[in-house]
């Protein structure tokens, strides 16, 4: 058994005395792949119906490297489309969210290295408050700050991919706009509703699946609505980067109709939760940093019993992935993170407060180049080899134990069978 890790394979013998089940596809994940074409047909038609007149300035915000979605595929089906029907003056703005830049290669290999020279793109910054637009505040309180660039353009097209994730419930759909090109107060501001403020902890609502009484979406769903010119192009790709859902339209029908998508295609049904799990992030980019890493952890804890064992392969070639992470180890545990939290909230705080939970009911061990004594920090157990891992695990397995490999940990997500 070979699992990614980074750009690499790492052998996985798998070891006698324990019942594997590969968990690495859903029985729905082999639906009809279906046309980019006739999507980029399908929203040009729609800008059409919307008299978008010819020379408009048209702003394409696209998903950053974290989320890939064969971003440089749709660009060169759409761009030439809505050159030839309108001859807009075309912007494209990349939705790192409250991410680091990233260097010009990266975004010319995400981009196209051609695309870049022909057309303006550029990366949000949210911390560039003087490049950011006020546009209001949300009913629960949140003051929606946006990219210069989306006031100035006349419409606005949002391209991205859609997945679990493990707070906002799905990624995509509105997440283009919020976090994706929003200031960093707002963004923190959102984020924090992931902390119940009875309980400091995760809150219930906010999980993967979920978007209806989720505190996190409702603020984004409003944010949404506050640009009525927009329209949104969705992809959901299976194993092999097919396109298995293309659809454009409104932002948040399009969401939901793509959510359905995810959840037939990334869910895996389970019948009992595991004794040990063993889940690779997929490698790069999955795995770039232990924030993103986080996701697989997220997925691989739903399938694992509570006092049982997960080995995480996760390079982390980035770090943490954030400045504003670790500190919240240094409260203690879970629940003295949470109180902290709800007093002094940060960006990624609650990646803090999740990965700590999940080391506080599961024996986590981490295979990555992180540094041991900062994977100690979280709670976790820093390995340097499976064989390492195993180790420690096997005195503590009966004689009849289950175990669950996943390959793709970031993006499928067990669930255990009504």
């Amino acid at each position: 058994m070979h699992l990614a890790y980074g750009d690499s394979q790492i052998e996985f013998p798998l070891p006698s005395g324990v019942e594997w089940q590969m968990l690495d596809h859903s029985p729905a994940d082999d639906r009809p792949v279906v046309s980019l074409s006739a999507a980029v047909d399908d929203l040009v038609r729609q800008l059409a119906a919307r008299r978008l007149p010819k020379r408009s300035r048209l702003l394409l915000i696209v998903p950053d490297h974290t989320r890939r979605c064969r971003v440089n595929d749709i660009l060169r089906a759409l761009l030439p489309a809505l050159e030839q029907r309108f001859q807009p003056q075309i912007d494209i703005l990349i939705a790192n969210g409250s991410h680091v830049l990233q260097p010009e290669s990266t975004i010319r290999e995400l981009i196209g290295a051609d695309l870049c020279d022909a057309y303006a793109v550029q990366q949000h910054d949210s911390r560039n408050s003087a490049a950011l637009d006020y546009w209001g505040m949300t009913s629960n309180g949140t003051p929606v700050y946006l990219n210069e660039k989306v006031r100035r353009a006349d419409f606005i097209l949002t391209i991205g991919g859609v997945l679990f994730h493990y707070f906002a419930g799905f990624g995509g759909g509105p997440k283009m706009l919020m976090p994706g090109v929003a200031g960093y107060e707002s963004v923190r501001i959102n984020h924090r509703r992931t902390v119940d403020e009875l309980t400091a902890a995760m809150h219930n609502g906010c999980r993967e699946g979920v978007l209806d009484g989720n505190p996190v979406f409702a603020d984004l769903a409003e944010v949404a609505k506050l640009l009525p010119n927009t329209l949104s192009l969705q992809v959901v790709l299976n194993r092999r980067q097919e396109f298995v859902f293309c659809e454009a339209g409104p932002l948040l029908e399009v969401h939901r109709r793509a959510c359905a998508c995810v959840q037939a295609v990334y869910s895996i049904p389970i019948k009992r939760k595991a004794d040990v799990v063993v889940a690779s992030a997929g490698g790069f980019p999955g795995d770039v940093n232990l924030i993103q890493a986080h996701k697989s952890l997220h997925h691989a804890f739903q399938a694992v019993r509570e006092s049982g064992s997960i080995v995480l392969l996760a390079e982390c070639r980035e770090g943490v992935g954030s400045s504003t992470c670790m500190p919240f180890f240094d409260a203690g545990d879970s629940a003295a993170m949470g109180k902290r939290l709800l007093d002094e909230y940060q960006i990624n705080g609650q990646t803090a407060l999740s990965i700590r939970m999940k080391a506080e009911k599961a024996s986590v061990f981490l295979f990555s180049a992180l540094d041991p004594g900062l994977v100690v920090k979280t709670g976790m157990i820093p390995v340097d080899s499976l064989e390492q891992a195993w180790e420690r695990i096997v005195p503590g397995l009966n004689s009849n134990a289950l175990g669950y490999l996943m390959p793709k940990a970031s993006t499928y997500l067990p669930t255990m069978e009504e």
